[in-house]
């Protein structure tokens, strides 16, 4: 994909500098998965906050990306912080602004995601990738470029769309849907009725209606995971959704896009994650428990039945109710409203 490509798709944009326009773009990447020859959307601080920690973790340095950035943000960077603006222009090769990046957003990772699609042929039952030793049950759809490893049992009505791989000794239950773009560990468990890699429910409201943020980001689920029967781990956006290994996840649990869950959590029957929320190791969520959007919770924390995550909380946080509070904190207010409302007039 050239820069032209993007600009006659999505015609707000405007090249920022004099760079030539020859870049050849090989997909769009989160700002926190730093990609050569990818293009990256910043729309504010936050966003450049999480590129800058990102790309100091990965210590590598892009010299082929693309960047589009919001012109309001670019602006007040422009007057106020011109080390930021040294920073983007020895990140980026070429930078474009747009005045709402939103919606530059939806436009362009529709582009990029039917040129991603067009790659991928699942109406044809293909068994080119399946190891000998791989137990097959009849009426179990498989299509191209989808490996399975030794050893791997799937039960009957499952649907595996490639390219995706799973790893060896692990067991998919019956009615399973596995989209494109999903890797699974070995010995892991998926039971019944499951869905894996499912779009993440991602729009922006632009001009009078919801249009689709378009997902191709996929899913890692790593080695020794178990995912309860009508579960839901949703694709990321550009970057995948990932459970840590060691990980268990009970019945009817959503975990939405571009979360990243760490090793060996919890997480019980009807809980509900929320995207691009980080969740530290040795973490455990109560049944019909959840967690905000874009919030990170540390290692070993602990969080109660029915409790609402709505801001991070470092490690070995115990939290209880809703908005979420240290658990001892929020019983004691419990028992003093339970005190008051039992007064007599």
């Amino acid at each position: 994909m050239l820069i032209d490509d993007l600009r006659r798709v999505d015609s707000g944009l405007k090249p920022i500098g004099s760079a030539t326009s020859s870049e050849v773009i090989e997909g769009i990447a989160g700002v926190d998965y730093p990609k050569n020859s990818h293009l990256f959307f910043i729309k504010d601080q936050k966003n450049l906050n999480k590129f800058r920690k990102a790309l100091a973790k990965s210590q590598m340095r892009l010299t082929k990306a693309v960047l589009i950035i919001e012109t309001k943000f670019y602006d007040s960077l422009r007057n106020q912080n011109h080390a930021e603006i040294t920073f983007l222009k020895d990140q980026f090769s070429f930078v474009l602004q747009s005045d709402n990046v939103s919606l530059s957003i939806c436009l362009l990772s529709k582009l990029f995601y039917d040129k991603k699609m067009s790659e991928v042929r699942n109406l044809v039952d293909s068994r080119s990738g399946v190891d000998v030793s791989a137990q097959i049950a009849p009426n179990v759809f498989i299509g191209e470029n989808v490996t399975i490893a030794e050893n791997v049992k799937i039960y009957s009505g499952v649907v595996i769309h490639g390219p995706c791989r799973i790893d060896k000794n692990s067991k998919i239950y019956p009615n399973v849907v596995i989209y494109p773009f999903v890797q699974i560990g070995q010995n892991c468990r998926i039971h019944a009725n499951s869905t894996i890699g499912a779009d993440g429910f991602g729009y922006s409201f632009e001009r009078g209606s919801h249009q689709k943020i378009w997902h191709m980001g996929g899913v890692v689920i790593e080695n020794n995971v178990e995912i309860g029967a009508n579960s839901s781990v949703d694709a990321g956006t550009f970057n995948p959704t990932i459970i840590g290994e060691g990980t268990k996840i009970d019945n009817q649990v959503q975990v939405a896009h571009n979360c990243k869950i760490g090793k060996h959590v919890i997480i019980c029957g009807q809980s509900a994650i929320a995207g691009s929320a980080i969740v530290g190791d040795y973490t455990v969520f109560g049944g019909k428990s959840g967690m905000g959007p874009d919030l990170e919770l540390g290692v070993a924390c602990q969080v109660a039945g029915g409790c609402l995550v709505g801001t991070s909380w470092p490690d070995k946080s115990i939290l209880g109710g809703h908005p979420a509070r240290p658990l001892n904190e929020w019983m004691k207010g419990l028992a003093f409203v339970r005190r008051e409302s039992l007064k007599k007039p």
